[in-house]
């Protein structure tokens, strides 16, 4: 567990955006399912691989699970007034940041990120896997289950998406 459990908590925050909390809960899972089907293991890959396989089912499992508690759940409109409070709207503070505050507030990081939830999940997981924890292609295809052209194929064009939405980072 101390091995891996950096590798296993940054996969999990990189691939669902989580906070440090719910990722600190969701690691716990990985190496309790991990734990319990060690008898599973048969060293035919090797165990970071086995590993980084429960982490992103586990991972697939919650932002279902999140995707679904999402449609469930009761929206307001923005541009409608809020039933029961005599007219009251909202009005959320822009995201938008002026090119001198967004210099100040930092944030190549923060646009990476937000960049990388933006990605369709199929392209995020495979980038994540590649460019963030390192893995070989063929580690990437064993861990997903897909044949490894097309590990390449969704590393290439979430790239490409990547690249297209951070052109304003570009000098």
């Amino acid at each position: 567990m101390e091995t891996h459990q950096d590798r296993v908590f940054g996969l999990v925050i990189r691939v669902l955006g989580c906070d440090r909390h719910t990722a600190a809960d969701l690691c716990q899972e990985v190496f309790l399912r991990a734990f319990r089907a060690i008898g599973s293991f048969d060293g035919r890959a090797l165990f970071s691989t086995w590993l980084h396989k429960i982490t992103m089912n586990l991972c697939i499992s919650e932002y279902r699970r999140r995707k679904a508690m999402k449609r469930d759940r009761a929206t307001l409109s923005l541009d409608a007034p809020v039933p029961g409070s005599d007219d009251l709207t909202l009005d959320p503070p822009s995201r938008e940041h002026d090119p001198l505050s967004r210099l100040h507030h930092g944030d190549i990081r923060t646009a990476v990120h937000t960049a990388m939830q933006r990605l369709p999940e199929d392209f995020r997981q495979c980038v994540v896997l590649r460019d963030m924890q390192d893995l070989s292609y063929e580690e990437i295809a064993e861990v997903l289950d897909l044949p490894a052209g097309t590990v390449r194929s969704r590393i290439h064009r979430g790239r490409l998406l990547l690249q297209r939405m951070l052109k304003e980072f570009t000098p």
